[in-house]
């Protein structure tokens, strides 16, 4: 049984990175043409680290501010897809943690 807790907040909402970027003058299309990519949506509902810089460079953010259940300390990169995956999973991470 895993007696670590970690309190995890809410990831951005996917609209809020959009808009966030917009208000930057860019969108996820041109960011993700600049750097070689044709689709870079997935990045707002998936885990996709090299575009997780992306968006958070083009942001002026780090990376785990906008995904933190993705980047929580104690948090593995597969533990991390699964919370991406399911909400309800993240839900009960920060349910045990309070």
């Amino acid at each position: 049984m895993d007696t670590q807790t970690v309190e995890v907040t809410e990831d951005w909402h996917p609209a809020d990175v959009v808009a966030a970027l917009r208000k930057r003058g860019t969108s996820l299309n041109k960011i993700g043409v600049a750097h070689g990519y044709t689709h870079i949506q997935g990045v707002l509902t998936r885990p996709w680290w090299a575009v997780e810089q992306i968006v958070a460079s083009a942001l002026q953010l780090p990376p785990a501010e906008i995904w933190p259940s993705r980047y929580a300390p104690g948090v593995s990169r597969e533990h991390a897809k699964k919370l991406t995956r399911n909400k309800r999973a993240l839900r009960e991470i920060r349910r045990r943690a309070a």
